[in-house]
């Protein structure tokens, strides 16, 4: 101790202590582990992923009508998409609403009498194939739930992975499109519903009830052609990352931030998920475009029936309107179901190419390169239709010239 320094005594401390403020003394505290990482797990950033992201974000209230038609069973545990059984409810209430009408369809037609004539075989048989097709999908989301899943999953595998290598997905395109979408389908289908009641003089219970298995059967399609759309984004999306880093022609100049392993990774994940979706939906498309391209031609010859076969007095132009609505609805659907699967194509095949000429800028800085991009040349993704075509937009152009030469054969038969 210092000379010249007064300590206080042990008889003086307790004085000393009562002027101390409580706060001031020092006490140990117990560590506690849990409430520690509680408190660290809080202050992180919620993750982008599951419900929480920005593709789901984007298109929330669509997958919501979708799951009130019965297409979409699933839920998020985990931030993983996952079969719910509880959605399950709302297929079945449709599978029960979708039949009965079905009956009440047929049912109709078989009591009233009517000339066996090729324009009521024709509405009898597209009616049928209609209902049908509505019926196949409800069973095909209900059997093959976890199927669907796992593309889903590789989407949202991938988002989070290129979030990770500094190029994060946006989907404010996607939002735009989805509403302009929902927008144009409810548009759409309100004109068939009042064209219909105007038309042919019914209430609006009896017209919606004719008209749900039709709107089911376009639900279907465009979940589809969500998730195929939503596929060529992501294979666009990283052939824009693989070009932004091709090696320079330079050897001193190093502008590569992701490596062709990674890029190729990330291609075949993806790749794996569209050809799981395409042997997913490889029936439902032959079901489509069967469906469409005779309603396609139904309607088209109702159309010309009326306004060319008959006097220009006598057209019934509500029946006219009515019937162009119906015709311009099918069309849609035609040329979504086209333009997805052409792009999801067309830009999981360009990663070929790509590959190929960050190869050969290798070779030219005289660098090894011993990954062969043959692989990417060879493995094509193709929609196929059962196997009987190819979806894409060559195939539209083929549908209307198979459609034109049919209508001109069905015109030949009297009405």
């Amino acid at each position: 101790m210092p000379a010249g320094t007064n300590w206080p005594t042990d008889e003086a401390s307790p004085e000393i202590r009562r002027l101390i403020s409580p706060s001031m003394e020092f006490r140990a505290q117990p560590f506690d582990v849990e409430a520690v990482f509680a408190k660290t797990r809080r202050k992180r950033p919620r993750g982008l992923r599951g419900p929480n992201s920005p593709l789901y974000a984007s298109i929330w209230p669509m997958v919501h009508i979708v799951r009130l038609f019965g297409f979409a069973p699933y839920k998020f545990s985990q931030d993983r998409l996952v079969p719910s059984n509880g959605y399950l409810i709302f297929s079945a209430i449709a599978a029960v609403l979708y039949s009965y009408i079905l009956y009440v369809i047929v049912q109709r037609f078989t009591n009233v009498k009517q000339d066996q004539t090729t324009l009521n075989r024709t509405e009898n048989a597209k009616v049928i194939i209609n209902y049908s097709v509505v019926v196949y999908e409800l069973g095909l989301t209900v059997f093959m739930r976890r199927s669907f899943t796992r593309t889903w999953n590789a989407l949202q595998d991938y988002d989070e992975s290129v979030r990770q290598l500094g190029y994060p997905r946006k989907e404010t395109r996607t939002a735009i499109a989805a509403w302009i979408l929902a927008i144009v389908t409810a548009t759409v289908w309100t004109t068939v519903n009042r064209s219909g009641m105007y038309a042919f003089l019914e209430t609006w219970i009896y017209n919606m009830g004719y008209m749900l298995s039709y709107v089911g059967t376009s639900i279907a399609l465009y979940k589809f052609v969500g998730i195929a759309y939503f596929l060529g984004q992501r294979f666009h999306h990283l052939n824009t990352i693989a070009i932004k880093n091709l090696p320079s022609p330079s050897p001193r100049e190093k502008t590569t931030h992701v490596s062709r392993k990674t890029i190729q990774s990330l291609h075949n994940d993806l790749m794996l998920a569209a050809e799981n979706l395409e042997s997913l939906y490889s029936w439902s498309l032959l079901l489509w475009l069967c469906n469409l391209s005779v309603h396609a031609v139904s309607n088209v010859y109702f159309i010309i029936e009326w306004v060319l076969m008959t006097s220009w007095e006598t057209v019934t132009w509500p029946l006219i309107y009515c019937m162009s609505a119906w015709l311009l609805a099918v069309l849609i659907q035609l040329l979504l179901l086209h333009i997805a699967c052409d792009f999801a194509s067309s830009q999981a095949n360009y990663m070929g190419p790509v590959l190929i000429e960050w190869q050969l800028r290798l070779m030219r800085r005289n660098e090894e390169c011993t990954d062969s991009t043959l692989q990417f040349l060879n493995r094509k993704l193709k929609f196929s239709a059962a196997g009987c075509c190819y979806v894409n937009l060559p195939l539209l152009r083929s549908i209307a010239a198979l459609l034109a030469t049919y209508l001109v054969i069905l015109l030949q038969f009297p009405s």
